[in-house]
């Protein structure tokens, strides 16, 4: 019995500190998913990385939809325990979850990049981006912007939430 209560605190300790971290999980709407792939725009043997994957949904649509290489990463145990089994379950071959914090990620050769984290996460990663982004890239947040850039496209839809598109 004080193993399975040492492995649920160990999951509830990772969940918190990955909600103090980065964000609280909050899963992207399943409807929005084809609004964010259709923005991004993701061609053949891109790349295509989502920081703070939680339960990997975005990722595990974006490999279903397109011949890109997926990669997704968490900070919080238990759903990186969820996104890696879910995404090994649905056969997807350009598919692979990390257990890991996005401030110590290599950004350097990523096409695109999408993130669904708090504002105050996105100052704090913010030169990351800047330094490490390759010229080119693409950024996609949802719901909230990166303060001091300028998106060059704003998807909004009635009912929805926005989706913010910016280009290195």
């Amino acid at each position: 019995m004080w193993i399975l209560t040492l492995i649920l605190f160990i999951f509830l300790l990772s969940l918190a500190y990955a909600s103090a971290s980065g964000a609280p999980w909050v899963p992207t709407w399943k409807k929005d998913l084809e609004r964010i792939l259709k923005l991004v725009n993701v061609k053949d043997g891109e790349t295509f990385v989502e920081l703070g994957c939680g339960n990997g949904r975005v990722c595990r649509y974006v490999a279903a939809h397109s011949k890109a290489q997926v990669s997704g990463v968490e900070l919080s145990l238990l759903q990186f325990c969820i996104a890696w089994l879910q995404a090994k379950a649905s056969g997807l071959k350009n598919i692979q979850i990390k257990f890991g914090n996005a401030f110590h990620q290599d950004l350097k050769n990523i096409d695109t990049l999408y993130m669904f984290l708090m504002p105050e996460t996105y100052e704090k990663i913010r030169p990351k981006l800047e330094s490490e982004l390759k010229r080119g890239s693409r950024v996609v947040t949802y719901v909230w912007p990166i303060a001091g850039w300028e998106p060059v496209k704003i998807d909004e839809v009635e009912g929805s939430q926005k989706i913010y598109l910016y280009q290195r």
